[in-house]
């Protein structure tokens, strides 16, 4: 019987997306993990990989037509294989299958100029002409914030949380309904990890900073190291570190795999290459897929402490503050440190109030003394 290949969900705000290219004609063989179409959507681009061995039967969306996550792409099945004309499989009754398109030309002054699917459906639920949009994506390319800010809020500051926020309000809420999510909070002097960070030869974040302690302190607190689906816990075997990047209309969260083996200076690197990825609109599936742990960091925006929700199917988050002066007593007087606030949520159903602390308390432990970094500089 003919195999269906879904669209994918690569990341959070994940919506939708398009076959720029088929890369599989029917009648061609295909193995198991082998890329038969490049996809597109608003934040990820990267090839769609077949989940069985067999026969490309036939395509069931064309080139450029932006359709919904979990949307059959194509047909997979064995050779010889006919496809019945009453299967409900195939969206077109046609009878001609859909031969791969050439791969789409660079932009350029005269080629169409590109536009992202979540642009694409929003303009033609408002009756947009694209050809009057002028984008402001790389090469010129039409995003959803281009449209958006065309649309403007209506006369009474009302505007549909489903189109400014879609699929991400989506699984927020989810992920909210879904788990019994609890906050712990606690300050970290990191006076003596701040004069040492400025002596670094490199620039490191405080996001990296601590992206570096959770990959060394989580792996001896196993139970927030995972993914929970339905009443299945895995937990990693590495940390596999995922980080929230705003973008126009919502968050992506790129992940650094296997975070514990890299050195700060790498990992500060990896970072930095994939928040470009991320702002550019060029982040690949393997970017975004296979985190255990999240963190969010608003201590740049001038934030204290908050509370974080959990990016499932994750089992926790960590949320930074900034880092600011407190005043301390020192003796018999006062000295000011460097402190920042962690808040850490995590599923309750998985784990208790006193691991969680513990936890907090050992990373707490690995960012007030830098010796635990002098390795990775």
């Amino acid at each position: 019987m003919a195999h269906e290949v879904l669209l994918p969900q690569w990341s959070m705000g994940m919506q939708d997306g398009q076959v720029t290219r088929w890369l599989k004609a029917p009648g061609d063989p295909v193995a198991d993990g082998e890329a038969i179409a490049e996809v597109e959507s608003s934040k990820v681009a990267g090839e769609l990989l077949a989940d069985r061995a067999g026969v490309f039967l036939r395509a069931l969306v064309e080139v450029g037509e932006v359709v919904p996550v979990r949307t059959a792409l194509c047909l997979i099945g064995a050779p010889g294989e006919r496809i019945d004309a009453g299967a409900a499989l195939a969206r077109d009754a046609a009878s001609t299958p859909i031969a791969p398109a050439p791969q789409r030309p660079a932009p350029s002054a005269g080629n169409a100029t590109q536009v992202t699917p979540r642009a694409r459906k929003l303009a033609v639920e408002h009756g947009i002409d694209l050809t009057q949009v002028r984008g402001s994506g790389p090469d010129g390319r039409i995003v959803e914030a281009d449209i958006e800010a065309l649309l403007g809020q209506v006369s009474d500051g009302t505007y549909s949380l489903a189109q400014r926020r879609g699929r991400l309000a989506e699984r927020l809420l989810a992920s909210l309904h879904g788990s019994a999510q609890l906050t712990l909070s606690r300050d970290i002097d990191v006076t003596d990890l701040t004069d040492w960070r400025a002596r670094l030869p490199f620039r490191a974040g405080w996001g990296d900073l601590v992206g570096y302690a959770v990959s060394r302190v989580l792996g001896g607190h196993p139970p927030f190291n995972g993914t929970v689906e339905g009443d299945r816990v895995r937990i990693g075997s590495q940390v596999n570190l995922g980080f929230a990047v705003a973008l126009e209309g919502g968050l992506v969260t790129p992940v650094i795999h296997d975070a514990g083996s890299k050195s700060l200076q790498n990992l500060t690197e990896l970072t930095a290459e994939l928040v470009s990825r991320a702002r550019s609109g060029t982040l690949r599936p393997q970017d975004v897929d296979g985190g255990t742990f999240t963190l969010s960091n608003l201590g740049g925006h001038g934030i204290d402490a908050f509370t974080p929700i959990i990016n499932p199917p994750q089992i926790a988050i960590l949320g930074l503050g900034r880092v600011r002066e407190v005043a301390q007593r020192s003796g018999e007087g006062i000295a000011w440190r460097q402190c920042m606030t962690v808040s850490l949520t995590f599923d309750h159903r998985i784990a208790d109030g006193v691991p969680a602390a513990v936890f907090l308390q050992d990373l707490a432990q690995f960012l007030s003394r830098p010796e635990g970094f002098q390795s990775s500089a």
